[in-house]
């Protein structure tokens, strides 16, 4: 049977799944897992969607829409260079793009998705982007609650009924809901949301900020030039993103306005106080959504992060204070509603379905710290740096003082537990840096804690006046689960990459270039299943030729893709005899 895609057409990115042996697998759209939904008009006026048209944002605004969702159902068209679009039109050409990849991807032509939508979107909502679907060249089965989509890809309910809060915050919009998982039936019981509120509004605040920083410098407004405030905008999502990790991050772009560069440091402490009012607003409407289905946080079972902005560290703060809940993230909050949107695809399609598995740390993983407690000072709080659940490999950073002026060293202590007080914890190691400045009480440490897939802890401690820094390795023991099929998948490297945009929706594979994608298909398909029974070297000859093939497909040259599938026919001959 045909696949059907499992499609999250987002606000700022979309993204599209299939299932395959019963787990739902991203498909690469340009390389990367999520694509912009954004679409636009280049400088010879032909039509780019996705990364392409994002990266062209701050050259050419007026010929690049981003955030078209916020439109949908509404008789508001748009200007894309002398021509006017619905945002149906607009939709249709990003949901075309991701058809196309997973085309590719799969090998074969494809003609039915299940698309998600927010808890909220009313009937006309639903209907524009059913409509933009059909306009795609997809008949699309069914319209599903992205809330719902995120229940499903954790596999919530197969074995025990749990109520699940999902804090979904997005690029442009935030929606909270209350989903009852009874005997394997997912139902959205309360939502709750804000239309106008998302990543793109933490932007704003930065991009205000560091535009009132540089104005004051050199007595220049940014924001009144849409070029220079796109350019701003796009150095100003980097940091953030960084921040998300380390406690620091530099929002730097040269000559952003004639012979003026901007170099700004910004710390993850200001920048969350900057965001806090929208981001307590959006923990206002979690209580409404609660009161909506007259609970108690406490009979929450579990809080699922969806959306690319709730990787915030403060939103996962608040919801351990209010929810008394440790939000689960170990599925990746952007991709998790188009694997649950595939999940959903299987269904309908008569398949199997399973639990996603991922590969995390088990274990909370931190450091000691000096703290008041009941008016006295102790020395043995514990200040949690990678905690449990987080997925693999991972990297976190904390910034920490020193305690007393011109103090020279600092004894880094590593510990792996849940409990406050690191006695109660497990102790990994330690070690010494020294050399430090002579300054006053308070000189700034940024301590670095980075987990492999193997459970080897690196920890870094920087002094960040100087550079100062040493690193050492050491030794956990926390593996997470012994088996991860994603990561297995990764390793065997997805067969991925699109063919070149056409003028016509839907528009299939050429047909000789089709062949190959098929043969790609099924010969993977056929390695799969000989892995577990053929010695190591085999197997690494097997994984070596599956990664020229997708380097093959990714670059479009299909003359070396005819070569080496060649080779792999060959090698299978061999195996299977």
């Amino acid at each position: 049977m045909a696949a059907i895609l499992g499609i999250d057409l987002g606000t700022t990115y979309s993204e599209v799944a299939v299932l395959r042996d019963g787990q739902p697998e991203v498909v690469p759209v340009d390389g990367e897992p999520i694509m912009p939904s954004c679409v636009g008009l280049d400088s010879q006026g032909a039509l780019i969607v996705g990364r392409a048209a994002r990266n062209q944002m701050a050259l050419a605004p007026e010929n690049t829409i981003l955030s078209i969702k916020r439109k949908m159902g509404k008789n508001e068209p748009v200007a894309l260079g002398e021509r006017s679009f619905s945002p149906e039109e607009i939709s249709a050409l990003i949901l075309r793009k991701l058809k196309q990849a997973a085309e590719a991807h799969l090998g074969e032509a494809v003609t039915q998705a299940v698309i998600t939508v927010p808890a909220y979107f009313d009937d006309a909502q639903r209907k524009a982007t059913q409509n933009a679907g059909q306009l795609a060249g997809l008949e699309v089965l069914r319209i599903i609650n992205e809330p719902t989509a995120a229940a499903l890809a954790y596999d919530a309910g197969l074995e025990e009924d749990q109520t699940i809060l999902v804090y979904d915050l997005g690029g442009g919009t935030f929606d909270v809901s209350l989903v009852v998982v009874e005997k394997g039936v997912v139902e959205v019981k309360a939502s709750h949301g804000d239309t106008a509120l998302g990543g793109d509004d933490f932007d704003n605040l930065l991009i205000a900020h560091a535009a009132e920083v540089f104005r004051e410098a050199n007595q220049v407004d940014l924001l009144q030039e849409p070029r220079v405030r796109n350019r701003l905008w796009a150095a100003v999502e980097a940091a953030k993103r960084k921040l998300s990790d380390v406690p620091f991050a530099r929002i730097r772009e040269e000559y952003l306005w004639q012979d003026h560069h901007l170099d700004l440091e910004i710390a993850r402490h200001d920048y969350e106080e900057l965001i806090r009012p929208l981001v307590r607003k959006s923990m206002d409407c979690v209580h409404h959504c609660l009161r909506d289905a007259s609970l108690l946080p406490g009979a929450v079972d579990r809080v699922i992060l969806v959306g690319g902005a709730s990787r915030t560290p403060l939103i996962s703060e608040l919801i351990r204070q209010e929810m008394r809940r440790e939000p689960a993230f170990e599925i990746n909050p952007e991709l998790i509603v188009a694997m649950g949107a595939a999940i959903q695809a299987g269904i309908l399609a008569g398949q199997q379905t399973r639990s996603v598995l991922v590969d995390i740390t088990p274990y909370t993983f931190g450091t000691q710290a000096l703290s008041f407690q009941h008016g006295e000072m102790r020395d043995d709080h514990f200040v949690p740096i990678i905690r449990r659940s987080t997925p693999l490999p991972v990297s976190k950073a904390e910034v920490f003082v020193t305690a007393v002026d011109e103090q020279r060293q600092v004894d880094v202590r590593i510990y792996q537990g849940e409990a406050p007080s690191v006695d109660d914890n497990i102790f990994i190691g330690d070690f010494l840096i020294e050399g430090l400045s002579k300054v006053p009480a308070g000189n700034e440490i940024i301590l670095n804690l980075a987990l492999d897939l193997n459970g080897v802890l690196s920890v870094t401690a920087l002094e960040k006046r100087t550079g100062l820094s040493k690193t050492v390795r050491m030794e956990t023991g926390g593996k997470g689960p012994e088996f991860d099929l994603q990561a297995a998948r990764r390793n065997l490297a997805e067969l991925g990459g699109d063919e070149p945009a056409t003028d016509e929706p839907g528009a299939s594979v050429p047909a000789d270039r089709q062949d190959l994608l098929t043969r790609a298909k099924d010969q993977r398909r056929r390695a799969m299943a000989l892995m577990a029974n053929i010695d190591e070297t085999d197997a690494g000859e097997l994984r070596l030729l599956l990664q020229q093939v997708q380097d093959a497909i990714g670059s479009g040259d299909f003359t070396k893709l005819a070569d080496v599938l060649t080779s792999l026919d060959d090698m299978l001959f061999y195996l299977e005899d």
